[in-house]
């Protein structure tokens, strides 16, 4: 046994796939001015479906973003592309995102979002989120903020938690069950429609913006073989 060589490699368990990346400057002016233009002045609103606490300014709100525009249709062609790619390089799946819903949010101080996950047609389902404006009280924090002194770095952060660990559990080996995501323009994440999520209220001047949308998950029919499915909602 003195002289033998084990080759030990540490193979990770992943318990779920992200999508994260950054639009282009332009991009996001582009799509900001299609919300100032169109989204905001057409102020069909969103609330009564959805769980966000959005009403501390007289210009908070949730309003539709339709996909069915011409705009729409471009804008939902590349939301697809994104989310599709999750699928097939993230989870290795022969498989299509289809956007159906998407709506704008637009938070001032005090707004909130509580713990909520999303729904789909089908039983698998991505859901995004992309940063469009970000109060500069927000911006100057930390990346990894710290919740003890009563410091507020989470203030105007989306929380991810897929699972009850605690910083003891994290340092007894296990994996770690949530994650803070700094709102950043620009930033898109894209997730399993499963994953509970929430938005901490920021107290500060100026507009925290962002779109979501949910997307339909359409398996081919070799995918749906795999799993013993059928294909009932194809």
């Amino acid at each position: 046994m003195a002289d033998a060589q084990i080759q030990l490699t540490p193979v990770p368990v992943n318990l779920l796939y992200m999508m994260v990346g950054t639009l282009p400057d332009i991009a996001v002016k582009e799509i900001n001015e299609h919300i100032d233009n169109v989204v905001i002045p057409t102020k069909v609103d969103s609330s009564n479906n959805l769980v966000g606490q959005i009403s501390q300014d007289k210009k908070s709100s949730q309003l539709n973003f339709s996909l069915e525009t011409a705009y729409g249709k471009k804008f939902k062609e590349m939301l697809d592309g994104c989310a599709t790619s999750l699928l097939q390089n993230g989870y290795k799946r022969e498989a299509q995102a289809n956007a159906f819903e998407c709506w704008t949010v637009h938070s001032y101080a005090g707004d909130y979002n509580p713990l909520h996950s999303h729904g789909t047609h089908t039983p698998a389902g991505l859901s995004c989120i992309l940063y469009l404006k970000v109060p500069d009280c927000i911006k100057e924090k930390s990346d990894t903020p710290k919740l003890n002194y009563a410091s507020g770095d989470c203030d105007g952060f989306t929380q991810l938690i897929w699972d009850t660990s605690t910083t003891y559990d994290t340092y007894g080996l296990y994996n770690p069950g949530q994650e803070m995501i700094k709102p950043e323009v620009g930033k898109i994440i894209i997730f399993p429609k499963w994953l509970n999520h929430q938005v901490y209220p920021f107290f500060g001047e100026g507009e925290r913006r962002t779109l979501s949308a949910n997307f339909n998950v359409y398996y081919s029919a070799n995918e749906n073989k795999k799993y013993g499915m059928v294909n009932d909602w194809l």
